[in-house]
């Protein structure tokens, strides 16, 4: 269920961004009661690949409903950093 969820949120972002993702990706990993959303992208002005690990307590989320909450949590950041490289970037091209 869970990586359905992020499968298809992967997906909508990769769409949403296609004009300025070259690549983009997140990998789900669960370890010792703690799970990591490992995401990673490269804008394709400046090619630099940028990643970084978010985790979330594994008994965080013990419903369906808290799991796609954490997730959407997660994505939302994940977005934000998205959006701050991409405005960035382009401050350094003007």
């Amino acid at each position: 269920m869970m990586k359905e969820l992020v499968d298809q949120l992967s997906s909508e972002l990769s769409e949403r961004y296609v004009q300025y993702l070259e690549t983009f990706m997140v990998d789900l990993w669960s370890d010792h009661g703690v799970v990591e959303f490992k995401a990673g992208y490269t804008l394709r002005r400046d090619h630099v690949l940028r990643s970084y690990t978010v985790k979330v307590e594994a008994d965080g989320g013990q419903t369906d409903a808290e799991r796609e909450f954490l997730i959407s949590v997660v994505f939302d950041e994940i977005e934000e950093r998205i959006d701050l490289a991409i405005a960035d970037n382009k401050v350094d091209a003007n």
